[in-house]
């Protein structure tokens, strides 16, 4: 019972804000009406919402969240990286942590000219995490290890295509990660290494093409993460992981 109940929280993906109860059925893979019996006990419990379209992740969830060694220190040694970044690009900036070869959105600061502050469009962070799936492809012999974190997806998935070997050399060759979203929005991603060349992270920028100079952003991008790994080096005992 208790997979289930997870199957159904780890069916929320990056920019699903709320989803319909048929819907988190359906990607969870479970009759509607034991979803609707779990829904209602993790409502219960804090981890979910009602909205007006839908369930939302909950309070709870995030108090839990903000709760893990890893995750809380990255991210809070990870913003003041983050908000150079979107200073320094005028694009919406991204923290991942590597999952096996999944990506998981860990922080961010949000928005370019014209939007509101802290706010992004769910194909920024679409494709910010297809440019760091590609990374964690190239080092998927120097992850740093996940422990016994490693999350289980039960639910349906959103289709990646997986990428070429000739696209994985050149993320190779060249240190960082493209990737599109629609005709309107790129990402650049670049590693997060630690003292043995293991990737810990990936940070990632996510705008609209016109405003993108790849060569000038994964330049950028890799001195924050220089920056990011060498804040970690110095942190006080060695870094947790998941």
């Amino acid at each position: 019972m208790l997979s289930r109940g997870l199957s159904i929280l780890t069916c929320f993906r990056p920019g699903d804000f709320e989803l319909a109860l048929s819907e988190l059925a359906r990607r969870a893979e479970l009759p509607k009406p034991t979803a609707h019996r779990l829904i209602a006990e993790l409502v219960d419990a804090g981890m979910l919402e009602r909205g007006d379209r839908g369930l939302r992740l909950g309070l709870s969830l995030f108090t839990l969240g903000t709760r893990v060694p890893r995750q809380r220190m990255l991210s809070q040694l990870a913003h003041p990286h983050l908000k150079r970044m979107h200073d320094l690009t005028r694009q919406s900036a991204f923290l991942f942590l590597p999952n096996g070869l999944d990506p998981v959105l860990a922080g961010g600061v949000l928005g370019g000219p014209g939007s509101d502050p802290g706010t992004g469009s769910p194909a920024e962070s679409e494709a910010a995490a297809c440019a760091v799936a590609k990374l964690l492809r190239v080092h998927r012999a120097r992850l740093a290890p996940a422990g016994t974190g490693r999350v289980e997806w039960r639910g349906r998935r959103r289709a990646v295509r997986e990428p070429s070997a000739e696209e994985l050399a050149r993320v190779a060759e060249q240190g960082f990660a493209i990737a599109r979203c629609g005709p309107e929005t790129v990402a650049i991603a670049a590693p997060v290494l630690d003292a043995s060349d293991a990737l810990i992270a990936a940070l990632a920028v996510a705008g609209p093409p016109e405003r993108t100079d790849p060569a000038r952003m994964a330049a950028h991008l890799r001195a924050a993460g220089v920056g990011l790994s060498r804040a970690l080096r110095s942190a006080s005992g060695p870094v947790p992981v998941l």
